[in-house]
């Protein structure tokens, strides 16, 4: 059946449409390109601090710089289960079948849409204003002496429940506040802070101490403008496009590092990219060839075998490389595969392995009907002690380090064929 999305060879107005009513920004003549801020770089704006920074900072990316896109959004040869994308009706196609834009352009757009996204979609006042609805938030928890909700705290504060609830949030995050019931419903202030502090000022010093100021929220969306990383991971499979060297070599040419995630089917084009990110990321969606089929539902033949290709060649290539397992609770992450995933990593010798927690989020919420099962959603997500146990196997069983763990992104980071006690922080793109 064709798609409603494409003719002529060409993405159609409607389907950018059903993306712009989102965050999403679809960009170039023939509109297989989008970049997308994350939640991350939100978080980040909000405290300028690294306390809200994603697991990249390891590698010393910052959020808030960060340019999240895809030159290939509507084109994956595979409809993995665990997919934040709507592989439904977002997937055109299993191949790159329109003319595709050139890379400079692509980046040039993805810059200035970019820019506009924070200047008028994440504006500097939301994150000023957050700031002191914070404070006036604990002051008011403080004289109040009660547990409150959002609705109590929006009618006291005289603030609109969606802002109220994006200080909560941040507060709870950062451990300012905790759930007072088992509904999540209601919060109470931390033990610690409603002992010890009593007014507004010790406030605004705690938050200087631990939290952030308007002088650095001010500064990070400065920094925000210019991007200098550039992560090439948002939908469909990167390598589908066939300029992605001239796109690697755009974001160099301004100083950006970059990092592809890659889903690994097409080992070929890895091999031939004359110009090759900073840090490549290969997943391993299973640990056997019948699991992989059941997560992934690949549109070709042979992908596990394209994808061991794609590992093997990891070793050789020469920027860094991560193994990436996107685990998803009862289905590839049991510790009676550890042993599997121990053999293939080896195998692989990348830099990095790395086990990132599968999230129930978008499109993702569908992972129960994609997988035909009668279990609940729940039943698929993994907590961060359910991977923090399987890492912990994985160490021991593997004899690989665990050097890195990140609480809020849930994930694990292993060196592979990396010294444990060398600095992981990227200098040059």
């Amino acid at each position: 059946m064709p798609n409603p999305f494409i003719i002529d060879n060409k993405i159609t107005n409607e389907f950018v449409e059903t993306y712009s009513k989102t965050t999403y920004r679809i960009i170039g003549n023939n509109k297989h390109t989008a970049i997308k801020p994350c939640h991350w770089l939100e978080q980040k704006l909000m405290t300028g601090r690294d306390n809200r920074n994603c697991y990249k900072g390891v590698f010393g990316v910052q959020s808030h710089r960060c340019l999240q896109n895809s030159p290939s959004m509507p084109f994956c040869n595979q409809q993995c289960v665990f997919c934040w994308r709507d592989t439904e009706n977002g997937n055109i196609s299993g191949e790159f079948i329109v003319d595709p834009d050139e890379p400079k352009d692509l980046v040039d757009e993805m810059i200035r849409h970019h820019q506009d996204i924070i200047k008028n979609h994440l504006p500097l006042r939301r994150y000023l204003e957050n700031y002191e609805i914070m404070i006036d938030l604990l002051d008011y928890m403080l004289k109040d002496g009660e547990n409150q909700t959002i609705n109590s705290l929006s009618k006291g504060l005289h603030v609109s429940k969606n802002k109220v609830e994006r200080a909560l949030n941040l507060l709870k995050n950062q451990e300012f506040l905790e759930s007072a019931d088992n509904n999540l419903k209601s919060y109470k202030l931390n033990d610690e802070i409603s002992c010890c502090i009593e007014s507004r000022e010790e406030i605004v010093k705690l938050f200087k101490i631990s939290l952030t100021t308007p002088d650095e929220i001010m500064q990070a969306h400065s920094e925000a403008m210019n991007p200098n990383h550039a992560a090439i991971s948002l939908d469909g499979e990167p390598f589908l496009y066939p300029k992605l060297d001239g796109l690697v070599s755009e974001f160099r040419d301004r100083n950006m590092t970059t990092f592809i995630v890659t889903n690994g089917t097409l080992p070929e084009r890895i091999e031939s990219l004359s110009s090759l990110p900073t840090q490549l990321y290969i997943t391993l969606p299973a640990p056997t060839k019948e699991l992989y089929k059941k997560i992934c539902r690949p549109m070709i033949k042979n992908g596990w075998e394209k994808i061991l290709d794609s590992l093997s060649l990891a070793e050789s290539l020469s920027c860094r490389t991560v193994v990436r397992l996107t685990a998803v609770k009862n289905l590839n992450l049991s510790e009676k595969y550890i042993e599997d995933y121990v053999r293939i990593v080896k195998m692989a010798n990348p830099n990095f392995f790395e086990i990132k927690g599968f999230t129930l989020q978008a499109s993702a919420l569908n992972v129960k009907d994609r997988l035909k099962s009668e279990e609940p959603m729940q039943h698929y997500f993994p907590t961060y002690e359910d991977l923090e146990k399987f890492a912990l196997k994985f160490e021991e069983i593997g004899g690989v380090p665990l050097i890195y763990k990140n609480k809020a992104s849930r994930d694990f980071l292993f060196a592979i064929n990396w010294d444990k006690n060398k600095d992981l922080v990227i200098r040059n793109p």
